[in-house]
């Protein structure tokens, strides 16, 4: 009974509706920095492509841009523990950049959270930290397409509603147990990814490693026939 209490007085018309605005602007925070990263990624593959350096260029950076993911999974593989990442990022430039923001708009939190302004707390989100959010940022960076950074990013966005919602409004607790699966279980996702993207990037030096036949070639395979 208490249960169904909760569902009840969770579900009402007013948290769907919050709970959707918040997640269409995460969402259309997520599209538009992965169509950023995206940019800067076909900026570096313009440039060095101006120079005949593309091929290389795109090798060394899947690789390297894979070595750091699969670190990030390995390290929710051998234990994380919350905030380690997070924290070392939030010592960059970066970090420093995203904590002055979250600090200017956390004060108006309490004002934004009851009304519309809650579209903006979700866009915060894709300012914030999070081990999630920084393999599909750099990927997006790695590909080399601002179209493709912004589709990726919002499928991303809109595939992670399911579980933001029902966090935010039925699941009121997540036990430790729970969270080590989940960290488990993104660790061996990121580990996958940063396989794919490392295997990708030894194929410019001619290393051809096996790889599943995934969409998420092709950006780089036409920026190479083009090249």
């Amino acid at each position: 009974m208490e249960t169904q209490d909760r569902w009840a007085s969770a579900l009402t018309l007013y948290e769907v509706r919050q709970h959707t605005l918040f997640n269409l602007g995460r969402t259309v925070s997520y599209a538009i920095i992965g169509c950023v990263f995206g940019a800067a990624g076909a900026l570096l593959y313009g440039t060095i492509g101006l120079a005949g350096f593309l091929r290389p260029a795109q090798g060394v950076v899947g690789i390297c841009i894979g070595v750091a993911i699969m670190v990030m999974g390995l390290t929710r593989l051998a234990g994380y523990q919350q905030g380690a990442v997070e924290g070392v990022v939030a010592g960059t430039g970066f970090g420093s950049l995203f904590a002055r923001t979250y600090t200017v708009i956390s004060r108006r939190v309490d004002r934004w959270v009851n009304g519309i302004g809650i579209i903006g707390l979700g866009a915060l989100h894709g300012l914030l930290p999070c081990m999630l959010l920084y393999p599909a940022f750099l990927y997006a960076f790695a590909q080399g397409s601002p179209v493709y950074g912004l589709l990726s990013l919002g499928a991303l966005g809109v595939g992670t509603i399911p579980s933001v919602f029902l966090y935010g409004t039925v699941i009121q607790s997540v036990s430790t147990r729970q969270r080590q699966v989940v960290h488990y279980g993104l660790g061996v996702l990121f580990v996958g990814l940063g396989y794919i993207l490392v295997a990708m990037g030894l194929m410019r030096f001619g290393v051809m490693l096996p790889l599943p036949d995934i969409p998420y070639y092709q950006p780089i395979a036409e920026s190479e026939a083009v090249a």
